[in-house]
């Protein structure tokens, strides 16, 4: 009977997952649901070269394809982020200004690249080390979730343009046994910022207050009404709404992109569910019956299905709604970049700066 002693342990040591591939995975686990809503609390301190502290309050609703809505506040500066499939607006109560523009297929990528906020870091590309450090059980709406907590730590990550870099970055997430979702998580890390004398150290830690998986979730709650007083105002000019800096530099490598040659190229980043899409079709239809002979091709890039092209040049371009529009000059570098539908007479006059087109030079 001895032997069983060291059996017993072996096999419990045999259930726990791999520590890397569960918080890994917790990034994706959501996008099974059709529908949810979730309410997080998000603290953030900063101490050194910058002393700053900020709660943000924030409740993401989302109905698949390409209906949500993200809620937030900070302080006194409240943001309403809503996508009704056709249009995503962007709303900051302070300003009382919003801009409008394409849909987009993820809630995440309403505030990344080219949302509302610039440049933000690929932390699992510099991901060292996971392990499991313990077990944890937190209530949520009065209701226990068994967790594995897991602390990753990351090597050094660097922001040109922001002239930021970060440094000993740790984070413990407490990831749900049976959800595979990410319910609290802690950050903390040392930041070297542009001219600053000394480091700012900062730590962050978000808690799920509420979850509701596979709720009912009405049209009205996706429906965007300007509040009395508020003003459109063009893309890429709300305060943190910052336009990718892609433009003269060289494309990367698309998959599903047509062969080039030496012409220009109209890139046109679509998705199955994007009606503002299907509008676009017809327009970069007729341009490329139009300009095939006159050094032009065009090319739809559908971002699912079988032959999506590779994140990863998706991400270097910071495509996450569409159509999103990219002209790409004879020697490959990208001339235009454009995020929605564009009409006829707009990209007409983009391919004419290009020599494609009555006017061009």
């Amino acid at each position: 009977m001895r032997p069983a002693l060291f059996v017993f342990p072996a096999l419990l040591l045999a259930q726990q997952p791999d520590a890397r591939q569960l918080l890994l995975g917790s990034a994706h686990a959501i996008e099974k649901y059709p529908t949810y809503q979730i309410h997080s609390l998000s603290v953030i301190e900063t101490r050194g070269g910058m002393n700053h502290h900020m709660e943000m309050p924030a409740v993401i609703s989302v109905r698949r394809p390409d209906r949500m809505r993200i809620d937030s506040q900070n302080g006194p500066m409240a943001m309403t982020v809503v996508s009704d499939g056709l249009h995503t607006y962007i709303y900051f109560d302070q300003q009382k200004k919003y801009i409008k523009r394409a849909a987009v297929s993820l809630p995440e990528s309403l505030l990344g690249e080219n949302g509302v906020l610039k440049d933000l870091p690929d932390m699992n590309s510099a991901l060292e080390s996971a392990e499991i450090t313990g077990e944890r059980t937190m209530e949520i709406d009065n209701k226990p979730y068994d967790c594995w907590v897991v602390e990753a730590r990351y090597g050094p990550v660097k922001i040109p343009s922001q002239q930021l870099t970060i440094r000993n970055a740790v984070q413990v997430s407490w990831i749900s046994k049976t959800l595979g979702l990410t319910l609290q998580n802690s950050f903390r890390a040392s930041l070297t910022v542009g001219t600053l004398l000394e480091p700012v150290e900062i730590t962050q830690a978000t808690t799920t207050v509420g979850i509701s998986l596979d709720p009912h979730l009405p049209d009205s709650l996706f429906r965007f009404t300007p509040p009395a007083g508020s003003v459109e105002t063009p893309d890429w000019t709300l305060p943190g709404i910052t336009k990718p800096d892609v433009e003269g530099k060289p494309a990367p490598a698309i998959k599903g992109a047509p062969p080039a040659d030496g012409k220009v190229a109209l890139l046109a980043f679509c998705a199955s569910w994007a009606k503002p899409c299907k509008g676009q079709t017809p327009v970069l239809a007729k341009l490329q019956k139009e300009f095939q002979t006159n050094g032009l091709v065009v090319g739809t890039i559908m971002v699912d299905g079988k032959d999506a092209p590779d994140p990863a040049s998706l991400q270097a371009l910071a495509i996450h709604a569409y159509p999103t529009l990219v002209l790409i000059d004879r020697e490959g570098n990208v001339a235009f970049y454009e995020v929605g539908a564009m009409s006829e007479i707009k990209l007409r006059a983009e391919l004419a700066k290009l020599g494609v087109g009555a006017g061009s030079r």
